[in-house]
């Protein structure tokens, strides 16, 4: 006779309905072995908070989106496979920082960049330059001594006066900007500088627009893309940081800026290059007119715009030829996020940058900027601005120098000579005490000639023994140009591009797994954490499971009675 539990290997029983078998004392007792292992932990605050966040641990790296997390709970792993999943993880971590900051460097240290847009542009997309006749010895001194003593002081001034007028006239009449020494002269008469002030109430600039010479007295022949034309209608009496000169193509004159709103063909542009094909002048005047030491024009090539630039001077009985080559740069759209330092430039409309720095009501350039810089160093040095180099606007609320002032400009004739760059003290030392400093940037749609200058002496047959002679011949070289842009050279949009493809590359993920990992550990946490505090479960002992040991066979006995 047999029991069915016989055929049972040792069968586990069942845990108990009510209660516990380890709490009531009898036959079903675990072994010692069985107690020690199963014992109930009593663990603290720390612990408690451990076993809290543990299943939601699990749960995050079973469901995430990021590869490779998963293996560090997986419970079909063993240990030593979950430590190299690990350290994977580790591993292609640093390596997506490393790249990281390399590329967060590399967007940081130059983030614009100017590369060759077209090298065919035509020549007729950029206007011909603006070009500036300043001669020396321009006064004329008949009229001086004539008409304009009287006009100006009147018919009952001293002679001591009109003397002290016609000198200080002649003395002013050369000055440029950063060139005041035919004031020497003058002030070195400390009779005549004692007595300037006397001259104060007559304007300079009318004087000296005044007793220019004429049109006539210069100009000889002036041609215009091989077309004849009268040198007095294309050429127009201007003021520069170099005094009055003779302007062609300019567009800072009322009566320029006029000509420019009612036709679209000026400012100038021709489509032809090579000599003879643009700009032609002959000059001849008189000897009568110029003055020891006084030979020569100073020629000004620059932008339409502009006010007034560097000069070269022409000698005189001499066939000039010069050759432009225009360069263009502009900036793209996207530029505007930068700051203009960073960018290096500046747009026209950016009038509110604290570098902005224009002569008011002119087209932003960076000669217009230097010009106004310098401007500015006349007022803080001498209170004034001489309307004779300078534009004088409304806006600012400058007081036009006085003949006394004169005195001032003259006395800081070396700082107004010498203009340093802002980072120029970085390589060139200073040898000068109180030089300029113009932190001017360049205008993001900057137009630049460069200029090549040839001269060579008139043949026998060309001079002329009473006049001093001069052609000058300025054209194109070529009939391209190269159009540079500056663009961005990594953009935001394409940094967060690069750094998703490093995040995807080493850890599998993108931005929604971002967003995954906050949402876990801000609102996810906070509801789990607020849930188990709400609605807290009973920290049921584990029980260790019962085993009931039967023998193998059990034997019947009979009970006789």
């Amino acid at each position: 006779m047999f029991y069915p539990q016989e055929l049972l290997p040792r069968p586990r029983a069942r845990p108990p309905l009510y209660g516990s078998y380890i709490q009531s004392p009898g036959l079903l007792q675990p072994s010692s072995r069985d107690q020690s292992r199963f014992k109930p932990h009593h663990c603290c605050k720390r612990g408690k908070f451990v076993r809290l966040m543990l299943p939601y641990l699990k749960e995050y790296c079973a469901t995430s989106s990021v590869h490779g997390i998963r293996y560090l709970t997986d419970p079909k792993l063993r240990v030593f496979e979950r430590f190299l999943w690990l350290l994977i993880l580790i591993g292609t971590f640093i390596c997506a920082t490393i790249v990281y900051v390399d590329l967060t460097a590399l967007y940081n240290s130059e983030r614009v960049q100017t590369t060759i847009e077209n090298t065919m542009q035509p020549i007729f997309f950029v206007p011909f330059p603006s070009v500036g006749l300043c001669l020396r010895s321009r006064l004329n001194v008949l009229a001086l001594e004539n008409e304009a003593t009287d006009l100006f002081l009147g018919a009952n001034a001293t002679q001591a006066k009109k003397e002290l007028f016609q000198h200080f006239i002649l003395s002013v009449s050369d000055i440029h900007f950063n060139d005041m020494r035919s004031l020497t002269k003058f002030f070195a008469n400390e009779t005549l500088a004692a007595n300037l002030s006397q001259l104060d109430g007559i304007d300079v600039t009318k004087v000296l627009e005044y007793t220019n010479l004429r049109c006539t007295h210069i100009f000889v022949e002036c041609s215009w893309r091989s077309k004849p034309y009268n040198c007095c209608d294309i050429f127009e009496l201007q003021r520069t940081e170099l005094g009055y000169c003779w302007v062609f193509n300019s567009q800072i004159s009322p009566k320029t800026i006029r000509m420019a709103k009612e036709s679209k063909y000026y400012p100038r542009r021709l489509s032809q290059n090579g000599p003879g094909t643009a700009l032609e002048v002959y000059l001849r005047r008189n000897k009568s007119y110029v003055r020891t030491n006084g030979h020569g024009v100073h020629i000004m090539v620059k932008q339409p715009q502009q006010w007034s630039d560097s000069a070269r001077l022409l000698p005189v009985d001499s066939n000039n030829k010069i050759s432009l080559n225009p360069r263009y740069t502009s900036s793209d759209v996207r530029t505007r996020s930068l700051t203009p330092r960073d960018r290096r430039c500046i747009f026209p409309d950016e009038i509110k940058d604290p570098l902005y720095k224009n002569l008011p009501g002119f087209l932003y350039w960076r000669g217009n900027c230097r010009s106004r810089c310098h401007q500015e160093h006349v007022v803080s040095r001498c209170n004034c601005s001489p309307t004779v180099l300078f534009p004088l606007s409304k806006e600012d609320n400058f007081t036009d120098c006085k003949a006394s002032d004169f005195k001032c400009l003259y006395d800081h004739r070396m700082t107004f000579s010498v203009e340093r760059l802002a980072l120029e003290t970085d390589y060139v030392d200073d040898v000068y005490e109180n030089a300029m400093t113009c932190d001017c940037l360049n205008s993001c749609e900057q137009l630049i000639y460069d200029t090549i200058h040839s001269s060579t002496a008139m043949g026998n047959n060309e001079l002329d023994q009473d006049a001093y002679s001069m052609r000058i011949d300025i054209f194109f070289q070529s009939p391209w140009f190269i159009k540079y842009q500056t663009h961005m050279r990594f953009t935001f949009v394409e940094l967060l591009a690069s750094f998703g493809g490093i995040i995807g590359l080493f850890l599998g993920a993108s931005l929604l797994s971002a967003i995954e990992l906050v949402y876990y550990f801000t609102i996810g946490l906070y509801l789990y954490l607020f849930n188990n505090k709400r609605n807290p479960k009973k920290q049921e002992v584990q029980q260790p499971p019962i085993t009931l040991h039967f023998r193998r066979k059990i034997t019947p006995i009979k009970m006789f009675y």
